[in-house]
């Protein structure tokens, strides 16, 4: 399972959800999908499995969650090459 901590708002995903989150949000295209908000600054909106929660992103932003999809990835497969030594 993992889980996705985002200011007040936690996600759970099972393995396979979690992937193909990970996936469409690492080829999202920021400039091509954002939108004004009325603060006047571009952001994307991403939705979740969750009909009702969306995150909104500014680039910035997407960029560190994109970072932060690909480093628990990476975790969860030195975890799982642990567990395949013991």
């Amino acid at each position: 399972m993992y889980y996705i901590w985002h200011h007040n708002l936690v996600l759970n995903f099972p393995a396979q959800g979690f992937s193909s989150f990970k996936d469409v949000v690492s080829t999202i295209c920021f400039e091509s999908n954002s939108l004004p908000f009325p603060d006047g600054q571009d952001r994307i909106i991403l939705h979740t499995p969750n009909d009702d929660i969306s995150f909104a992103f500014d680039l910035t932003e997407l960029e560190d969650f994109r970072t932060a999809l690909a480093e628990a990835a990476y975790m969860n497969e030195v975890y799982m090459l642990m567990e395949k030594e013991r």
